[in-house]
Formats: structure tokens, C-alpha cells, sequence
């Protein structure tokens, strides 16, 4: 990587009285045009440094902090089929302009702020953070037909209206991606369509940081006959090749087809720059499947819940890096993301039933609320369900005791995390740091709707407990889609942390706020 910059080299001399300086003006190297890229996006912005990276001809970058006066060109590495320009030495909490080629100015969407400092909140008090769980439906088909067009599209136009009437267009400084964000099989073709193209502003002007979902890691053979008996289920299973139902725990054996591994490998390790390194704070993971970061005063950490956590092993040295990891953390707010929810009771998805919800259950959540974790995301539900805020439930739904498991209001009731009844960082009943709020938020691209099953079928249909978990708090009957537990509508998470509170809310398609809770330090 060679950087340039636009600078003044000085000479000065002095003979008896008399000074001179001479000056020499190195020419700027941002004159030529922008050169047009097939997918742009940014990742790993810290408060010193980012990367930009693209699939096209051009070999560089031309930034600065005026959109129509760009003078440093940084020049791109080649990184599996994209290009990456590491670019550094960026000020903190400070707007910068970008263009791919030596052009001398950026258009209006190619623009980005850098971090914080580490432990700092941003210049305007608040990190902006977006959510978007189980988005990828732009993608999905069925019998060669698109199942669910338009859908994430509506819940982006949702994102928006909210952010322009209530948020005052406050920029985002993250978004955080929870898993299967492109349908069926990630492919990387899926990948463009249904979050490249969806959202081509946002990418190019706020880091993407993901997580693993099951959608993400290709397709597998499953029994079709668990979703619809057919007369000839008689015979026995019909396997066939289905995306997102891999139970691999090696990323090198993704399969986009049913034929076997791909030679490219996971689309997903491809695409994304991920900081396995500890290159954005945290402790290193060495493995771009899970990691952390911070971004000011905020700590992040993805966890891999689709192909680590099935294996006994992968899972105890994820479990031993995450202790390290949050033991080193000194921010304000710690935010976990990752796919298959510890509690759930969504259409196919059931934690007391899903061995991966169980080992992340049960091995994670005693971890999450001993370290001082505040809230932990997921999506794999096609729903909105949200937990109370917990401590020490890790077995199945009938055991969940409120009284016991549950931060409890002045009257004896769990609280709502609201209003009177907000949440505190320290709990007032223990003294300590050490519960959580759990929320799964699978609805960006679809929602599940009512669907009562059938005589013999297990899957593809709402059981009698859907959404009815206990460890969730209820909702009113009279708002659209919702049940008992939870809320079969399509939206997104915001999420916003300042010194002092964290404020999680649940934003429909339409803009509308239809749950939110606030934790206070």
C-alpha cells in the first residue's frame, strides 16, 4: 500500500542576517475521474482508520474532509475478488469524503464519520446503531418464484421515516447485520441482491459489521417430508438440498447447491473485512467467524452460533475468548449479536428444541451476565420477541420463573424496562452488573404469520406456543400481529447509547416505535 498526500516540503537557510525559504508544492494526485465499481461498502471504521473496499477497475481511493476538494489518494490491495483500501492516519469523530479512482470530488452519498475516541461518545452524544435480523429475503425463492419481493425494502423505507421524524436524520455509526441477510444459500450473487443492492446508500457510508447465520453457510439435505407429509413420505424421507439447513462447523465445506464444497469457499469470509486481530479493540480472536470492537464508548461482540458453537471444542475456545474478551472491556455499553436466539418460540424455531439455541443458552448467557454484557441480539425468528431483563434462566421455557429470573418492579412484577420501570445497568435487587436484555429481531425481510399445523407436521406452521415464550414480555392484543409473547410484524432495531443510557427500539415498517426499553448507568 503507497499513500500520498498533498504536501509542502520546506527549506530554510540563514546567512548572517538575512533568511530565505524556499518551498516546493507536491502536486495533487486526486485530477482524474471516478471510475464506476459493480459493489462499494465500507468496513472496520475506527477513530483513526478505515477500509473502503469495491469490485472494479480502479486501484485506488481519493478521500478528504471536503466533498469537493479531495487531495489523498490511497491505493487498494486485491483481497479475494474485491479491492480493499486500508486508509489511516484519519482523525477522530471527523466527516470524510470519498470517490473510488483519482477523482478530485466525492458524490453526495460517499461520505463517512470515523469513531470516536476509545471510551468517548461521539461529538453529538449518541452512537446510532441499526439492527437488521433475517433481511435477506429479496433473494428468496420457491419453485422459481420470488417468495418475499420488496419486503426488506419496505422495512428500510420504515428505518428512514422513523430516523427523519424522530431521530432528527441522525447518521447511523453502525449497522450490525444478525444473520441470514441473503437467501437462500449466501451465495455472493445473493449477497448483491439482496443487501448490496438494497441498501447501496447506507453501505457506503456506514460500516457493515455481521454475524453468521444458518442462510449464510449454503445449502444441506433435509427430510422435505418434516415441512408437508406427501403421499410419498409413505415410502420414507425425501431428502433434498435446502439452503440454511448446514449443520457444518467447517466454513472451507460450504455448499451452494447440494453438489458439494465450493471451490471459493464461504461467500460470507469473502466479502467482509472482519477484525480477528483485535485491529478495533477487543481482545484478538484469530478467526474472523467471531470477534469484537469498539466504537467509542461501546463494545461489540459477534458471536458465531452456526458453525463454531456445534462443535464441542470450537465452542469452549469461543466461550474462553469471549471471558478474555469481556474481562479486557472497559466501555460503557456491551452489545452482543448473534443468530439463533437463547429464547424463542418463533414459527420453526424453538429454543427448547434447537440445539443450537440450547449450547447458546447455556453456555453463553451465564457468561454474558457475569461479564457485564447489557443487551444481546438475535434473529432466526421471523418476529419480534423481547425478554425481560434477566439473569440465571438457561433451561427450558417451563422452568422461566419471573419472581426469580426477572427484574422485578415496586409491586412484584417483572419490569417493563420503561417509563417508572426502566432498567439499571447495576441492578437495584443484586447489586451488580449482571443482567441482560434479550431480544430476537428477525423480521427485516419477513414476518412469520398464523399458520396452525397440520396432522403430522413439525415444520413450516405456528405450534399452539407461538410466541409464548415466558421469558418475553406481552403485548397488547389490539396492536397488529401481535401474540401473547411477541409480534409477528416486519421491522428493524435502533439502538442508541450515549453516556448514560442505552434505548433499544422496535421500528416497523411504517416508522411506527411498537416496543422499546431503556437501560440507565
Amino acid at each position: 500500500m503507497t499513500t500520498f498526500r498533498s504536501l509542502v516540503v520546506a527549506a530554510a537557510c540563514s546567512v548572517s542576517l538575512a533568511a530565505c525559504t524556499t518551498t516546493t508544492q507536491v502536486a495533487n494526485p486526486c485530477t482524474g475521474e471516478a471510475q464506476p465499481t459493480e459493489r462499494l461498502f465500507l468496513q472496520q471504521i475506527d477513530h483513526d482508520s478505515a477500509i473502503i473496499k469495491w469490485r472494479g477497475e480502479a486501484s485506488a481511493v481519493c478521500l478528504g474532509t471536503s466533498a469537493d476538494a479531495l487531495d489523498r489518494l490511497v491505493e487498494a490491495t486485491t483481497e479475494g475478488t474485491h479491492k480493499a483500501a486500508y486508509v489511516t492516519d484519519l482523525a477522530a469523530d471527523t466527516r470524510y469524503f470519498y470517490a473510488v479512482g483519482a477523482a478530485a470530488s466525492a458524490p453526495p452519498e460517499q461520505q463517512f464519520s470515523t469513531a470516536p475516541l476509545p471510551g468517548q461518545p461521539p461529538a453529538d452524544g449518541n452512537v446510532h446503531i441499526w439492527l437488521l435480523g433475517d433481511s435477506g429475503t429479496q433473494t428468496e425463492q420457491f419453485m422459481g418464484h420470488y417468495t418475499h419481493p420488496g419486503e426488506a425494502e419496505l422495512v428500510r423505507q420504515g428505518f428512514l421515516k422513523y430516523n427523519e421524524s424522530q431521530a432528527g436524520n441522525e447518521p447511523l455509526d453502525l449497522v450490525l447485520l444478525l444473520g441470514d441477510n441473503a437467501y437462500l444459500e449466501g451465495t455472493d450473487a445473493q449477497w448483491q441482491g439482496a443487501y448490496f443492492d438494497v441498501y447501496p446508500n447506507i453501505v457506503r457510508q456506514v460500516a457493515t459489521w455481521p454475524t453468521i447465520g444458518n442462510h449464510e453457510m449454503g445449502a444441506g439435505l433435509l427430510n422435505v417430508c418434516l415441512f408437508r407429509p406427501m403421499p410419498r413420505c409413505a415410502s420414507g424421507p425425501i431428502m433434498m438440498p435446502i439452503g440454511g439447513v448446514s449443520e457444518s462447523t467447517d466454513p472451507a465445506s460450504y455448499d451452494s447447491n447440494g453438489d458439494g464444497p465450493d471451490a471459493g469457499g464461504l461467500p460470507y469470509l469473502d466479502i467482509f473485512s472482519l477484525p480477528s486481530r483485535g485491529e478495533n479493540g477487543g481482545v484478538a480472536s484469530g478467526t474472523e467467524q467471531y470477534y469484537a470492537f469498539d466504537y467509542g464508548n461501546v463494545h461489540v461482540v459477534s458471536l458465531d452460533s452456526q458453525l463454531s458453537n456445534r462443535d464441542d471444542d470450537q465452542r469452549a475456545a469461543m466461550r474462553a475468548w469471549l471471558v478474555d474478551d469481556l474481562s479486557a472491556n472497559t466501555q460503557d455499553w456491551t452489545i452482543v449479536i448473534f443468530h439463533h436466539p437463547p429464547y424463542t418460540k418463533g414459527e420453526n424455531h424453538d429454543s427448547d428444541h434447537e440445539q443450537a439455541e440450547i449450547d447458546m443458552r447455556e453456555t453463553f448467557a451465564p457468561v454474558f451476565e457475569d461479564y457485564g454484557v447489557d443487551v444481546v441480539y438475535s434473529g432466526h425468528a421471523h418476529n419480534y420477541e423481547r425478554s425481560w431483563y434477566l439473569n440465571g434462566h438457561y433451561g427450558t421455557a417451563d422452568t422461566f420463573d419471573a419472581a426469580e429470573h426477572a427484574e422485578l418492579n415496586a409491586a412484584g412484577a417483572p419490569a417493563i424496562g420503561r417509563g417508572d420501570e426502566g432498567y439499571q445497568q447495576v441492578s437495584p435487587s443484586s447489586g451488580a452488573d449482571d443482567r441482560a436484555v434479550y431480544t430476537v429481531a428477525g423480521s427485516a425481510g419477513k414476518a412469520d404469520e398464523h399458520h396452525p399445523c397440520e396432522p403430522g407436521q413439525r415444520m413450516g406452521c405456528t405450534l399452539p406456543n407461538w410466541l409464548q415464550h415466558p421469558a418475553h414480555i406481552p403485548f397488547d392484543a389490539s396492536i397488529e400481529g401481535a401474540q401473547p409473547n411477541g409480534l409477528a410484524r416486519r421491522g428493524s432495531v435502533v439502538l442508541d447509547a450515549t453516556a448514560t443510557t442505552l434505548t433499544s427500539r422496535f421500528v416497523d415498517e411504517h416508522g411506527q416505535v411498537l416496543d422499546w426499553f431503556v437501560i440507565s448507568k
